[in-house]
């Protein structure tokens, strides 16, 4: 008598090897979205950082990326850079293929008006994303339903 497996076990395996795999891997996707996205969560803060630090140089913030003291990569593997009026602390990595971008926009100081929470790194645009990598909705003027990342 021969020992080994059927053509029924050996399908029914691969069958829960796939299903198992259906699983996991939406979920291995967004692992990984959100490993990316924290790389230009964590750019945007080293530029908050560098910001607030020019501000209390020299009583302003910098125009140009160029006068802080922090290196800035202009893409990262699924983002570029949009810096848009940096003197008024306006800038933002865009997703290079889907629609959303995680931000940090207006003027840094605290105790700007509450309804823009200037003081925070955000998420805006696709509503599902930005759920699994915020913390916290508020409504924002330019962008409607945005997440708190910091």
């Amino acid at each position: 008598m021969k020992k080994g497996f059927t053509l029924i076990e050996l399908l029914v395996v691969v069958l829960i090897i796939g299903i198992l795999a259906s699983v996991a891997l939406p979920q291995y996707e967004k692992a990984v979205e959100k490993a990316r996205a924290s790389e230009a969560v964590t750019i945007l803060k080293s530029l908050k950082d560098a910001q607030e630090a020019y501000y209390m140089a020299n009583g302003t913030y910098a125009d140009s990326v160029d006068k802080l003291d922090v290196q800035v990569p202009t893409a990262l593997k699924d983002y570029n850079l949009e810096t848009g009026s940096l003197a008024s602390g306006r800038y933002a990595y865009k997703h290079k293929t889907k629609d959303y971008y995680i931000a940090a926009s207006g003027q840094f100081r605290t105790g700007v008006s509450a309804s823009d929470r200037t003081d925070v790194i955000y998420c805006c645009g696709v509503d599902t994303f930005c759920k699994v990598i915020g913390t916290e909705q508020f409504s924002f003027s330019h962008c409607g339903n945005a997440y708190i990342i910091n």
